[in-house]
């Protein structure tokens, strides 16, 4: 069962930033399309509205001065804008957004922002989540929270080889090839908590 694209329109000077973003909804197994702008934006209406975006990422500091953003015309669909930051702005533009997003923030922050975002535009994860058999499902829990395969091997009293063939079915349905990607996956689908991981994120 695939989402619907998540049409993602970014208005941020930063190459490594929006490269970033990107990132992080790939790992979050996010489907998507990015329309990316890294300059002034004097006519944002008219960019974002041709744009049919439902995600609206922007750094204020592109806007002009003294811009309010006029929602009026984006009604049509669901749509939620993000200030990009690495400071919080002030009230009155903080408020012209649904989020604020401070680029610095740990993963595990950002990871839960965009969780709630797509959540509330009401997409589905592109992967089927009922695609996993339960033994699988095992195995995935065990990689996401660091465990090697030998490890794996002897928690469920299962050969080395199948626990091997079980993560290449797990990466060639879920489409994630890492494992900071499937720990990602894990902790979205509630398969583990964030506090049960060895280390970082």
């Amino acid at each position: 069962m695939t989402m619907e694209v998540l049409q993602v329109f970014v208005a941020e000077s930063s190459f490594l930033l929006r490269e970033g973003l990107k990132t992080l909804l790939s790992q979050m197994g996010v489907s998507f399309r990015m329309e990316e702008i890294n300059t002034k934006l004097d006519k944002l209406p008219k960019i974002i509205s041709k744009s049919k975006a439902n995600l609206i990422l922007i750094n204020p500091e592109l806007l002009p001065e003294g811009m309010i953003i006029n929602r009026t015309g984006f009604q049509q669909h669901t749509v939620i804008w993000i200030a990009l930051t690495q400071k919080i702005p002030n009230h009155a533009l903080a408020a012209q957004f649904d989020y604020v997003m401070n680029v610095c923030a740990p993963r595990t922050e950002l990871i839960a922002l965009m969780e709630t975002v797509i959540n509330r535009i009401g997409l589905r994860n592109k992967a089927d989540e009922g695609a996993l058999s339960e033994r699988e499902t095992d195995v995935l829990k065990y990689v996401a929270l660091g465990y090697t395969n030998n490890e794996i091997s002897e928690k469920l009293f299962i050969s080395i080889h199948t626990v091997m063939t079980h993560r290449k079915n797990i990466t060639r349905k879920l489409g994630i090839k890492t494992v900071s990607g499937l720990t990602v996956y894990a902790i979205l689908h509630k398969l583990i908590s964030a506090e049960q991981l060895k280390g970082p994120l």
